[in-house]
């Protein structure tokens, strides 16, 4: 639910600045009410249209015109007109985008899992008496790139990901993703190591998948964290967040490796 609330934020955010902007105009520049209101349906075709780096480069270009006609050049408007028109378009535009991103990560199959990990976690570390915990960490590097080219796709590759690994998984192992491309195992069965199965089975399965983009296909790549926790180094990983810490370190030292 952490993308629907944030979804929830940014869009009350969108209808709160439209509405101070429309008030601003009302009350300081009631001549510039329409332009304000084709400022912020440019802004949404603009959201709905347009890839994030173009966004991106919309948003400067913009900003820059703006700066060069309302400012430097010779335009008898008032101060609140000009700021207005100035900041409504890239303000509008830039929330917009928050918006769409959330939408989007709400729509995904794939959902996170974060709160029920942080409740398995505690629930084995209470029931630990002289068992091993293992925890694996998968996480598809560069995913948010990949997000940004082709959203469909991204949620496509991303189901993807969480069946082939679970099928490799026994009915005593748990699996949870935790956003941004991030998928934990946590067992407290000890018959196989998480690290060894990953290496011997996993790694393989998930590398035989591809990303169709528009330019065609792409290979995926993984970093990967493990970690065993037993009654000797349970007391530095008290709490989830602890160990989520420990293994997203692993993430990047994994990918100074890498490269």
């Amino acid at each position: 639910m952490k993308n629907w609330d944030k979804f929830r934020n940014w869009l009350i955010a969108l209808l709160v600045c439209e509405f101070t902007l429309l008030l601003l105009c009302f009350f300081y520049a009631p001549q510039i009410l329409l332009e304000q209101l084709l400022f912020f349906f440019l802004a949404l075709f603009a959201a709905v249209v347009l890839s994030d780096l173009l966004l991106v480069w919309t948003l400067i270009i913009s900003f820059g015109l703006g700066i060069i006609f309302l400012i430097t050049g010779i335009v008898y408007m008032t101060t609140p007109q000009v700021l207005i028109l100035l900041f409504s378009f890239p303000l509008l535009t830039g929330i917009l985008t928050k918006v769409r991103y959330y939408l989007f990560k709400t729509a995904l199959k794939v959902q996170d899992k974060t709160e029920d990990a942080q409740v398995d976690y505690r629930a084995m570390l209470d029931n630990q008496t002289d068992g091993v915990i293992q925890s694996l960490l998968i996480h598809w590097s560069h995913e948010d790139m990949f997000f940004e080219l082709k959203p469909k796709e991204y949620s496509r590759v991303l189901t993807q990901i969480q069946e082939v690994i679970r099928q490799e998984l026994s009915e005593h192992d748990q699996l949870y993703y935790l956003s941004n491309g991030d998928f934990l195992v946590l067992t407290e069965d000890n018959k196989l190591s998480l690290q060894e199965l990953y290496e011997n089975n996993l790694k393989g399965n998930l590398e035989r998948l591809v990303f169709h983009g528009d330019d065609g296909n792409q290979g995926i790549q993984y970093q990967t964290g493990y970690q065993t926790i037993d009654w000797e180094n349970s007391s530095k990983y008290p709490k989830f967040t602890d160990l989520a810490s420990n293994l997203k370190r692993q993430l990047e030292t994994d990918v100074i490796v890498e490269y």
